[in-house]
């Protein structure tokens, strides 16, 4: 089970602690059936299909409505868009979240999609960056600390303190706010950490540019307030690969997509298409800082 304790005792008696003690014990019971679920997909693992004679094999992460396993959802658009074009075909596979991250660690010609190296270590996933490469950035990734609406959300870090904030689990979260006294509650699907900020059962939410906007779109609502001068994490997406000579001559020809569609605008132009700034979220919109 996720760590979903509160970094501060709560006080006995209060609302607060009230909330809160219902939220762990909610998400205890929706962890322990969806640990349940995952068992018996661990157990199917042997007898997968083998990837066979692939040279390479990118693991994607379904966690939610912007990368879904039945191929539905921004990222999956993107991959299409672009990765595909590196001549993935049917190389490219969605599994649930945690059993991509799983068999990626485990599987030492496999490579892992969205992600970067950056993400990995800070989330502590990943000890060293020996044996392991990276594509070029693909997009722009922010991630934000969001209020309910109608509330102002925080400025600094201390405007997070003593709050109750839900977040993606698997995400470096934690790390981040480790200075701070605030309750994380451990969330496994992105439309439901949403509708947990919208509802007022947690006091914030935190959240990723562009993926929270396809969230609320198809909640039928804005985007909540958040700070756009208080960014938590600034970074790109891309893909990971163990350091094969096949997933570095992949990486080779994935870089010229990306380079490509980066030059001649069509990689903007998709993203438009998405009813997204390209200004903002083009990969050299961070680049240019580096």
């Amino acid at each position: 089970m996720p760590s979903m304790t509160a970094s501060n005792e709560c006080i006995v008696g209060t609302r607060r602690c009230h909330r809160l003690k219902a939220l762990l014990a909610a998400g205890a019971a929706l962890w322990g059936a969806q640990a349940a679920t995952a068992q018996d997909s661990a157990a199917g693992d042997a007898a997968d299909t083998p990837v066979g004679q692939r040279a390479v094999h990118v693991l994607a992460t379904d966690w939610g409505m912007t990368l879904k396993s039945d191929g539905t959802g921004f990222y999956n658009d993107l991959a299409r868009f672009v990765i595909q074009k590196a001549d993935m075909g049917a190389n490219y596979e969605v599994q649930p979240y945690r059993r991509a991250k799983a068999r990626f660690f485990r599987e030492p010609a496999s490579c892992l999609y969205p992600s970067n190296l950056n993400v990995l270590s800070d989330g502590q996933e990943i000890e060293t960056r020996e044996g392991l490469i990276e594509s070029d950035a693909i997009i722009r990734v922010r991630v934000f600390m969001f209020s309910p609406p109608g509330t102002t959300p925080p400025a600094k870090m201390e405007d997070i303190n003593d709050r109750i904030v839900a977040y993606a689990l698997g995400s470096s979260l934690p790390q981040f706010l480790k200075g701070t006294h605030a309750d994380f509650i451990a969330v496994t699907d992105e439309v439901a950490k949403a509708q947990m900020l919208l509802s007022g059962r947690v006091d914030l939410m935190s959240a990723a540019m562009p993926d929270l906007k396809f969230v609320m779109d198809k909640l039928g609502t804005h985007v909540p307030p958040f700070n756009p001068d208080f960014p938590l994490n600034d970074t790109y997406i891309g893909v990971v690969c163990h350091d094969t000579p096949a997933n570095r001559a992949f990486i080779g020809r994935l870089n010229d997509v990306i380079g490509a569609t980066s030059q001649d605008g069509s990689l903007a132009a998709f993203l438009t298409g998405q009813d997204l700034d390209a200004s903002v979220y083009l990969p050299r919109a961070i680049s240019a800082r580096n």
